[in-house]
């Protein structure tokens, strides 16, 4: 009678075999993929965390204010003005409680011509400014939860301005100041840090300028892009 099969010990004598096949194969294809997975991670890390930093940029001398008392922010308040390349610039003024919207502001003034060259006689150097003309926008209320979480979150934007300097000559220029701070942004390319900032100044100036019966509508676009900001803030900030 022939003896039956020992299964046992043919998986005995398998094992060790499979074992070693295992550690010499599989085990380097895993730790390669588990490498290449981790490089992914990193790089898209490093990504994010370049365009984090793509924020705003400190104001250079001469842009801190539109020159007209009447839309400067007063004490506790931001105020934001906006200036597109070929329209009217508007803006808003934020508190805690309200936003005050105005638009239409023209001929602020002029930055003074440069020196003419030498040996040239200066003629007509003097351009009398324009009298400013705006229109103002009836005070929208907040509540006082969301108000106080723009306004902090845009004061602390301002804190930080550090991005390199990157100006144009079209697009659109964003003014952020608050007390004797100032910090700006020029067509933020999309996905930056600054390109979120600016989505929730259009969203705030949006709101300022809305009647106060249909401002509530707006006030989830506000809530989403400081939501947005502050979950960048806790997963990225250094």
């Amino acid at each position: 009678m022939k003896a039956g099969i020992d299964v046992k010990r043919i998986l005995l004598m398998v094992t060790p075999v499979a074992l070693v096949l295992c550690a010499v194969v599989v085990v380097p294809v895993v730790l390669k993929r588990w490498d290449d997975r981790r490089e992914r991670l990193d790089a898209l890390r490093a990504e994010k965390q370049a365009l984090y930093r793509a924020r705003l940029e400190p104001c250079p001398g001469g842009v801190d204010s539109i020159g007209i008392e009447e839309l400067a922010p007063r004490p506790g308040e931001i105020g934001v003005d906006i200036f597109p390349a070929f329209a009217a610039p508007e803006g808003f003024r934020l508190s805690h409680v309200s936003l005050s919207g105005h638009a239409g502001v023209a001929a602020a003034g002029y930055l003074p011509l440069p020196p003419p060259p030498p040996g040239r006689v200066e003629v007509n150097q003097a351009i009398e400014p324009l009298a400013p003309t705006y229109k103002t926008f009836p005070p929208v209320v907040l509540p006082q939860a969301l108000g106080t979480r723009a306004l902090e979150t845009l004061k602390a934007e301002i804190d930080h301005a550090d991005a390199a300097g990157s100006m144009g000559l079209d697009g659109v220029t964003y003014i952020l100041r608050y007390d004797d701070k100032c910090a700006f942004a020029w067509s933020p390319a999309p996905g930056t840090r600054a390109h979120k900032i600016v989505g929730l100044v259009n969203a705030l100036d949006s709101l300022s300028k809305e009647d106060a019966s249909e401002a509530t509508a707006l006030h989830a676009d506000v809530s989403r892009w400081i939501a947005e900001l502050e979950s960048d803030t806790r997963g990225l900030a250094d």
